[in-house]
């Protein structure tokens, strides 16, 4: 894969506001940030779309539903259901999942009736931090938390000790995790500790750790912090490993050689990335052929996947031919930033 640079730049937002999260949806790119907005956004031009929409107090994760919108949660405890078409919010439903009398509660509700299904109250000891269903099997949940857990549920059962089929064990507080196949699990710990777990290996309703514990993937992969693997169904998994003090972003493919590795050799870095300030997001869009990368600094930037780079007056991403030990600023020792 080879990435043309940076060839469309959104408009930036108030100063310190974030971009928390970009994903691509139909036509159109969906981000929301730090001022609490969901913002439409068109992928050749990256200009937003009128109708810019407050969603919540502290919005905290954006999905998409289907062909019918997204879904948006915070803080404020609501999860709400937006048509994109109209920008309205055409469902709420209240629940919050931080810890709470010491309690961290993962629901599964009816939609429609808005009642909750199940309820898992006693799993996790933290905040849920992750949720992810099974590629598969979608009666099969997986939760992550900052107690270092990552479980499995299997939803048709209500009984929570019955429901709680496996507790994967990361040992450190997680930010992200999900599924890498049907019996692979991966977690990604917000001090950057990666680890893999194969679930045919673990018995039913016993606590285990890693099958393959990576460890702080920084010095690895020489960089200084990681934004979340992003999965898409025409490459191998990728993590973005980011440098805000070198300036620049590296894609870096996941994949199973035949274990599970990263192929350091195949790495595109994106030269400039977004400065000096962090990249909360990244996603591959197959329809706009391009990587949108979305920053601290407020700005969207666009990638164009092509077959050889383009000259644009600046020198192009490309492969790595050698990594270097960073010799960055104290900062770039820090423990990875909490994402909201």
């Amino acid at each position: 894969m080879k990435v043309a640079p940076s060839v469309a730049a959104s408009p930036p937002l108030e100063p310190d506001t974030y971009i928390y999260e970009v994903i691509p949806f139909g036509d159109w790119l969906v981000s929301i940030s730090s001022d609490d907005s969901l913002r439409l956004i068109e992928p050749q031009t990256l200009q937003h779309l009128p109708g810019c929409t407050s969603v919540h107090d502290g919005v905290t994760c954006l999905k998409p539903i289907q062909d019918r919108g997204v879904l948006t949660a915070g803080r404020n405890g609501v999860v709400k259901c937006t048509d994109l078409r109209t920008r309205k919010t055409v469902q709420e439903i209240s629940k919050g999942t931080e810890l709470t009398s010491a309690q961290a509660t993962v629901t599964l509700w009816h939609v429609a009736a808005q009642q909750p299904l199940v309820q898992y109250i006693e799993s996790h000891s933290d905040d849920v931090t992750e949720l992810s269903f099974h590629p598969s099997s979608s009666s099969i949940l997986l939760s992550g938390s900052t107690d270092g857990l990552i479980n499995l549920y299997d939803t048709t059962i209500t009984d929570e000790d019955d429901a709680l089929t496996q507790v994967l064990n990361h040992g450190s507080s997680i930010a992200h995790a999900g599924f890498l196949s049907d019996h692979e699990v991966y977690g990604l710990s917000h001090d950057e500790i990666f680890g893999i777990f194969d679930t045919n290996d673990i018995p039913q309703g016993e606590t285990y750790e890693s099958s393959h514990a990576f460890g702080d993937l920084r010095p690895q992969l020489h960089c200084e912090y990681l934004v979340n693997l992003v999965r898409s169904d025409s490459i191998a998994p990728v993590f973005g490993a980011g440098s805000h003090s070198a300036r620049h972003l590296d894609l870096i493919s996941l994949e199973r050689l035949p274990r599970w590795s990263f192929n350091t050799s195949n790495a595109v870095r994106l030269l400039g990335a977004h400065g000096e300030e962090i990249v909360r997001s990244m996603c591959f869009s197959a329809d706009s052929n391009a990587i949108f990368t979305g920053g601290e600094d407020g700005i969207i930037r666009a990638w164009r996947v092509t077959e050889e780079s383009a000259d644009a007056g600046r020198e192009p991403p490309t492969k790595i031919e050698g990594q270097k030990k960073r010799n960055g600023p104290d900062k770039s020792e820090r423990a990875r930033f909490r994402p909201y």
